[in-house]
């Protein structure tokens, strides 16, 4: 009797680029039509996806800025002399280092379990499914570890980039930009979620540039407005940058699958049945 192969059935290579779409094909789409279908997904999901940023935002921002205000914040000591007062500033180095490390892991936590939560939700709402915040999250707990490590290597990629005169550092960010999302939604690990972003985006560098960049601009406007209310006032400040964050980051999420899904749109006529069979597969 012949061997019955084990593990799981590999899916059908992709069919050559440019096949005309099939039924249910995922249409590629330009530059507005990427960034008004963000925002069309994100207006009618927004409780849901606003849910899964606060549920991380609130209480890990609000620790990593009590530790750089308290820790790390500088000792003012007042004597009098002669009728005169003298006011000096002292800094802890050690306390210093120890909440900027402490700041910046709650920070890699941050962003590693929402990117995964909120991209697969995202993915999720691009084909009309429901977001559920509980699966959502419980599959961002399940891929912290992968997505820290596609974030390390893309940022260390990036960063190599902008040392090396800037232009190799955007060119880095945009052909690396869909990493996350092939990890999220293909189950892609580590080199191998990178190289499928590479490829994804090789001949469409510039329909990818301008995606990433007009969605920066919106997200950085939002974002500066509305953290520059605080002012001096650590707490207000807070309040308002978290406000920020929770409401420009779904934004940023959407914008990232559908930049991702409409480049598999572009090369693979990929349809919603085998993206759904993708998502079902990776929990």
């Amino acid at each position: 009797m012949a061997d019955v192969p084990s593990g799981p059935i590999p899916p059908p290579p992709p069919p050559p680029e440019g096949t005309p779409p099939g039924p249910g094909s995922l249409r590629p789409r330009g530059v507005g039509d990427i960034l008004s279908a963000a925002f069309e997904i994100y207006k009618n999901n927004a409780t849901n996806l606003i849910v899964i940023v606060a549920i991380v935002v609130i209480p890990l921002s609000l620790i990593s800025a009590v530790i750089v205000h308290y820790v790390a914040n500088s000792t003012t000591t007042t004597t009098s002399a002669s009728g005169f007062s003298v006011t000096y500033t002292t800094h802890s180095t050690s306390s210093l280092i120890l909440g900027s490390l402490i700041a910046a892991a709650i920070s890699v936590i941050i962003g590693a379990v929402l990117q995964a939560a909120i991209i697969r939700a995202g993915a999720e709402a691009t084909i009309g499914d429901e977001v559920d915040v509980e699966t959502s999250y419980r599959y961002g707990f399940h891929r912290l570890g992968s997505v820290i490590l596609v974030g390390l290597l893309v940022g260390l990629a990036v960063a190599i980039g902008f040392v090396l005169l800037i232009i190799p550092g955007i060119i880095a960010l945009v052909f690396f930009s869909v990493s996350i999302p092939a990890l999220v939604v293909e189950n892609r690990r580590g080199t191998k979620a990178m190289g499928r972003s590479w490829n994804l985006v090789s001949g469409h560098f510039w329909h990818a540039f301008g995606v990433i960049i007009v969605a920066y601009l919106i997200v950085a406007v939002v974002g500066g407005l509305l953290g520059a209310i605080g002012g001096s006032n650590w707490v207000v400040a807070w309040i308002f940058r978290a406000i920020a964050q929770i409401i420009t980051t779904p934004f940023s999420a959407l914008v990232s699958v559908l930049l991702y899904l409409d480049l598999r749109a572009r090369k693979e006529a990929l349809t919603s049945d085998v993206l759904r069979s993708e998502l079902a597969a990776g929990m």
